[in-house]
């Protein structure tokens, strides 16, 4: 018999919900600022997954010991959460000895268990985190919608405190803050079981020396996690672990850490250090002395240590200079500038104004402060305009024009072995982000982007195809007259005008081309000899001329189609539905890799794509044998009494769905901000805590559980195909608005959303409550599996379709929730 409540004894379990979850969002957002320093920013998938994991293992285990825990609630509510603050320090420190190797996953057995070990330690922080949540949800009979409100109002709360704190602690120590969390929740924990209030009728009160020893325990537990902060390896492969090599070695020395929920910035000066930022064979100084800014511990950018423009020569031998030569005293925009170094090239040729668009203000700020007297005020110089927002939302607010806007932040390495980028989103390489770029320019202003060279071609090859495609969606026909591909031996340089090529360009081109030693591969001018390269590289069979050539002559004939489809990557044009430039897996090439490159095939794929498709492969293998492992237990213990089917169905539904929204909503609101922070930290901290209100307040809306959520669906399905349709042409319209008028205005759009997702959950849960209580944990298990699936197959899916179809399969998949829904336990009772 379900235990009664007054409204005091209900407030401390329910603080107590609130607290564990928020602690739960805190390490999971903690875990991802300390993997994507530790290693690469695609594990915070894996970090995701392994939380979602954590919820649906719960269900599978209170299934087996729920009855045994309900017993003494108090006392396993307690103790399970002090187990939770403890292993999140020691399962990090385990996690963090292991010899895992993230480049060579595909290669070695060896490797891949080390990595489901890998999972297996920080997926048990995870698993006693949910469990509490699950035990009070089985526990406390009747208040579903209070302790489910708890829960996403504490996520919510969790979300905002941890990325207040990034600005503020080091990445380990966000983990000692979130076992501090965990500790308050223990003692409310203690503090609820000592009143009695929740105790089963047999049990009473727990005896004195149990809450001593919880007492002495959490005492030990605040000290580990206030003093013994886990250690952070860094992968060796990162440019942060080189450096602190050059370090150990008094070689380097660390000059900096900054740090937000951005990232953490790092800056190193280093004798070694030589960028040379693709110079060719014309170059015959040296670079000057530089530092080198590192983002996540990955190298962003290299800050010249000089006075003025005069000691920057270096920069007039790369490929970088080619649009400075063929436009006299330009006006210059600069998006995703980082270091300065750009702005010493533009002065080098006597530009007339130079902006600078950098999204971090972080960045902007170590530039314009501590950095700035070191890299000569380069950022203050004057003419020098510095914009600190995102290069996108700078595009779509401002009307400025230029003659030169170079693609700063695409320009470097490319995607390379191990393509860390893959499943990145990124709304400036778009169709739609580089026809921004040309409507910014001045008639006859030059689009400029330069990436390595790679071999078998795919960035660059990529880089031609979008901005083909985006001079023909402003109307030109003849894209090929518009477009030049040239390169040295290291990089390739694409310049794209909204006129065509006049003689006088053409013959500033040559002229160029010769001065820098670079290659024309494609430019629409007369005498140009694609057989006759400087620098020899690789082409098809039987051709002299270059692969890069040969895609561009494919690109602008009408063979284009033909081209896209066959070439050995997938170099089709990313759109801002699919906004996924640096993917380029495609599965037909496997065999072909293999055969070419023997035992380094795996080199040549998209890893971050690779990582997504294991988790999602784990997900289904793991959660079908944990989902379908209680059904013996459950049919044992039910009998005959149906039930079972129905509700796996809804709750695996609906967690599918939930996750399918959220994760779309986070990248459509990323890209109207312009702020990751404000997206992840802001928006979907309201969205949890809106989901939470709805659950709290659709008890009192409807008599009937049923009823909420038939209300609920018929909502969540026509906002979903109304954000589907509408949301692309809308953000637009808003992009000039300030920050609080976009970030408003993005809450009213998600909030209704988000309020009636927090009906069908605890609705349901209801329901089955009502005539099928030993179902519940289950139902909260296949809910925390089917959550786990769907992050990993809602990106898949917007990176081989687009978002639009996740957001249909959202609202087909909530459709059938909605009419399952009347076939669950207690579904007609009154």
């Amino acid at each position: 018999m379900s235990p009664r409540f007054s409204a005091h004894s209900n407030l401390l379990p329910a603080s107590a919900v609130f607290l564990v979850s928020a602690a739960v969002i805190g390490l999971e957002l903690a875990l991802m600022r300390c993997l994507s320093v530790a290693t690469w920013h695609h594990f915070a998938y894996l970090v995701l997954s392994t939380a979602l994991l954590g919820f649906g293992a719960s269900g599978t285990l209170l299934c087996f010991v729920g009855r045994l825990l309900e017993r003494r609630f108090g006392l396993w509510s307690a103790a399970l959460t002090l187990a939770f603050a403890l292993s999140v320090p020691l399962c990090f420190r385990g996690a963090q000895a292991l010899p895992l190797d993230p480049q060579y996953l595909l290669f070695s057995s060896r490797q891949v268990l080390v990595l489901i070990l890998y999972h297996l330690l920080l997926f048990v922080p995870f698993l006693l985190g949910a469990t509490v949540v699950g035990l009070a949800l089985v526990h406390f009979r009747g208040r579903v919608h209070g302790i489910y409100g708890a829960n996403l109002l504490g996520s919510g709360t969790g979300g905002v405190l941890m990325l207040l704190l990034m600005f503020v602690l080091p990445e380990t120590k966000l983990l000692c803050a979130a076992s501090g969390l965990i500790l308050i929740a223990a003692a409310v924990w203690t503090i609820n079981a000592q009143t009695g209030s929740d105790e089963c009728p047999s049990t009473g009160r727990s005896k004195p020396w149990r809450w001593i020893a919880v007492v002495c325990t959490a005492t030990i537990l605040a000290l580990l996690a206030t003093v013994w902060p886990p250690a952070l390896r860094i992968d060796p492969y990162k440019s942060l672990a080189v450096v602190q090599r050059y370090e150990t070695q008094s070689d380097a020395e660390h000059l900096l850490t900054r740090r937000s929920p951005r990232g953490r910035l790092d800056v190193y000066a280093s004798p070694l250090f030589h960028d040379t930022l693709f110079a060719g064979f014309t170059a015959l100084s040296p670079p000057p002395a530089q530092l080198r800014l590192l983002v996540d511990g990955n190298t962003a950018g290299t800050v010249f240590t000089i006075g003025s423009a005069e000691e920057a020569e270096i920069l007039d031998h790369t490929p970088m200079s080619a649009p400075y030569r063929l436009v006299d005293h330009p006006s210059v925009l600069l998006l995703g500038e980082t270091a300065g170094t750009n702005v010493w090239l533009a002065r080098r040729f006597d530009a007339s104004s130079v902006t600078v668009v950098q999204g971090n203000p972080q960045i902007v700020e170590l530039m314009t402060g501590p950095l700035a007297e070191v890299s000569g005020h380069v950022f203050c110089l004057p003419g020098v305009e510095v914009a600190p927002v995102d290069p996108r939302l700078f595009l779509e607010s401002r009307r400025e024009r230029y003659d030169v806007i170079q693609l700063v932040h695409a320009e470097g390495m490319a995607v390379g072995v191990s393509s860390l980028q893959s499943v990145h989103e990124d709304f400036l390489l778009t169709r739609e982000g580089l026809a921004r770029c040309l409507m910014r320019l001045n008639p006859n202003g030059l689009l400029a982007i330069t990436r390595q060279i790679q071999d078998p071609p795919r960035d660059n090859v990529k880089l031609l195809a979008t901005a083909a495609e985006a001079l023909e969606s402003l109307g030109i026909q003849e894209p090929g007259r518009h477009i030049v591909q040239i390169r040295n031996y290291l990089a390739v340089t694409t310049l794209a005008s909204l006129a065509p090529l006049d003689a006088a360009t053409c013959e500033r081109l040559f002229s160029v081309a010769e001065e820098l030693q670079l290659d024309i591969e494609w430019a629409p001018c007369p005498g140009i000899d694609p057989t006759d390269q400087l620098a020899k590289l690789s082409g098809p069979p039987g051709e002299d001329y270059s692969y890069y050539h040969y895609a561009a002559r494919e690109i602008f004939s009408p063979r284009r189609e033909a081209f896209l489809d066959d070439w050995v990557y997938d170099v089709r044009p990313a759109s801002d539905d699919r906004p996924y430039f640096y993917n380029f897996f495609r599965w037909r090439s496997l065999p072909l890799f293999r055969q070419v490159y023997g035992s380094t095939w795996f080199r040549k794929l998209e890893l971050g794509y690779v990582v997504i498709i294991g988790v999602l492969i784990e997900v289904v293998v793991v959660g079908g044998i944990l989902i379908l492992l209680p059904l013996l237990w459950l049919k044992r213990r039910l009998g005959k009494r149906g039930g079972r089917l129905p509700t796996a169905v809804y709750f695996l539904l609906l967690g599918l769905s939930y996750m399918l929204l959220e994760i779309v909503l986070i990248s459509k609101f990323t890209h109207f901000l312009g702020d990751p922070i404000l997206s992840a930290g802001g928006v979907v901290s309201a969205f949890l805590v809106a989901s939470g209100l709805g659950s709290l307040a659709s008890r009192r809306l409807f008599r009937q559980p049923r009823h909420a959520i038939t209300v609920a669906v018929l909502g969540i399905v026509s906002l979903s195909l109304v954000y589907a349709f509408i949301l692309d042409n809308l953000f637009p319209l808003a992009a000039s608005w300030g920050t609080a008028s976009r970030f408003s205005l993005a809450i009213l759009l998600a909030g209704p959303l988000a309020f009636l997702m927090g009906f069908a959950f605890p609705n349901g849960l209801a329901m089955v409550q009502r005539e099928r209580s030993k179902l519940v944990p289950w139902a909260w298990g296949v809910n925390g599996f089917a959550s786990v699936a769907g992050p990993p197959l809602g990106i898949l899916l917007a990176v081989s379709s687009g978002f639009r179809w996740v957001y249909f399969l959202a609202a087909t998949l909530y459709a059938c929730a909605g009419l399952v829904a009347w076939r669950l336990p207690g579904a007609r009772a009154h």
